[in-house]
């Protein structure tokens, strides 16, 4: 049976009539639902239940969605699906804010704003230490305010450098990055350390009346070289479970869009023994030995919607050494198995890494452009840069004549190339800013010769 979700658009109140509580022969007291030994006196309160959660979902989805994140808040794999599902709803998903997240998720209009206490790492005590000094003192201006503030008992370094890579801080006043906040931790908590002790200890320094009055200039953030966008997703996933400004397959949409017959999402619509082709990253790879001595790997693929387990025997394993390393992108082709209790594995059969990966199975490539950048020097050098890439994929050029047509016009069956990002740079570079190279894994049609 086909089992799949369906969005509540609707409930309606249908009125009230009377249950009975029948009293049946042994063994057979009562009714069993979804496992459960149920009394009818049961049943009306499970229905009583589903109402208002189906009212909940169908008429305040993001009060409803927040609510059911915050109850899974300690359940990483949860909180991942829950998000997925909140963002297929048009739910945007608000990073972590030191000065706007509580410990819960919470909701306002069409967001959610991600909760402090679900950041990895950081318990209900921190949370509090820093709801309790936003409240009274106002918005955080610096990592340095923000740890001359809190109590430094609560939050410690391991909580500053958890609220740095999940980019809780990113909203401060000022043009900071990651990395530098993250290399000013041990100086911010230094700093937080003395100004809280002068204040507890109630010392006056000699011209305390006159110091008071002025602003204490903070020292500079480090400098020192931004995370790269790898770097800035790893830290999010490490204390969040999962990305949240970006996602590493961003850029490789249009290779599985071409390639891939399925999502981790989409795997529920398929049947065990289906071949399967899907992308994602590698993470929790472990390579292990059999009794022969060869070895094999265990590894989960991860994309947008959640992981799998895929399972890489020897044989393929030899083949795919190179390309199936912890977080990276490849492409995975293979069985779907599963199993009685609905777990799915997949067993590979072939993995590719997804890097250029349409460059190399590209069929086709086109390149369309304006009639006008058609100049005899310039055709000149675009058929002398083709003839430096030869390959075996096809040629099809599209000009925008005058009148508004399309002319198609393929070359020479021999004019083939090898696709590369290097050739579709050079390309764009010679021919104009208005010119566009698409890939395509079909033949052509339709051009003319």
């Amino acid at each position: 049976m086909k089992i799949e979700k369906t969005k509540i658009v609707r409930v309606t109140p249908r009125g009230t009539e009377k249950t009975y509580n029948m009293t049946m022969r042994a063994p057979h007291h009562n009714y069993f639902a979804n496992g459960i030994l149920t009394a009818n006196s049961h049943s009306m309160a499970y229905g009583y239940l589903a109402y208002q959660t189906a009212y909940l979902k169908a008429y305040y989805p993001t009060h409803f969605l927040a609510a059911v994140l915050s109850n899974e808040l300690n359940n990483t794999a949860k909180v991942v699906k829950y998000i997925s599902e909140s963002r297929s709803q048009g739910i945007e998903i608000l990073p972590p804010d030191v000065n706007a997240s509580f410990d819960n998720f919470t909701a306002n209009g069409n967001t959610i704003r991600f909760g402090l206490a679900a950041i990895k790492g950081i318990g209900q005590g921190a949370v509090a230490s820093i709801v309790e000094a936003r409240n009274n003192g106002g918005a955080f201006k610096s990592i340095f305010d923000f740890t001359e503030r809190v109590d430094p008992k609560a939050v410690n370094k391991r909580v500053l450098e958890g609220l740095v890579k999940s980019g809780a801080f990113d909203s401060l006043a000022g043009t900071h990055h990651r990395a530098q906040l993250f290399a000013a931790i041990d100086a911010a908590i230094d700093s937080g350390q003395r100004t809280q002790k002068s204040k507890a200890s109630g010392q006056v320094s000699l011209f305390g009346a006159m110091l008071a009055q002025v602003a204490i200039a903070e020292p500079p953030l480090p400098q020192v070289a931004e995370w790269s966008q790898a770097e800035l997703l790893k830290g999010e996933k490490e204390t969040l479970g999962f990305y949240i400004s970006g996602h590493p397959l961003q850029g490789y949409e249009a290779a599985m869009k071409d390639i891939a017959t399925a999502d981790v999402n989409a795997l529920a619509n398929f049947h065990h023994g289906a071949q399967v082709c899907l992308g994602g990253i590698v993470i929790e790879l472990s390579v292990r030995t059999t009794k022969k001595g060869d070895r094999f790997a265990l590894s989960q693929i991860e994309d947008q919607y959640g992981s799998v387990k895929v399972v890489v025997w020897p044989e393929t394993y030899k083949k795919s050494v190179s390309v199936l390393q912890e977080d990276a992108p490849i492409l995975v082709r293979g069985r779907l198995e599963i199993d009685d209790g609905g777990a799915m594995s997949i067993i590979a059969d072939e993995i590719q890494s997804l890097v250029n990966l349409r460059e190399r199975t590209a069929k086709v490539m086109s390149m369309r452009f304006p009639v006008a950048a058609v100049k005899d020097d310039r055709l000149d050098q675009l058929y002398h840069l083709l003839d430096t890439h030869r390959g075996d994929c096809e040629i099809v050029f599209e000009v925008e004549l005058e009148d508004g047509q399309l002319a198609r016009i393929q070359p020479n069956q021999f004019v083939r190339v090898r696709v590369t990002p290097e050739l579709t740079n050079s390309i764009t570079q010679l021919m104009g800013e208005r010119c566009r190279v698409e890939l395509r894994v079909g033949k052509a049609n339709g051009a003319t010769r």
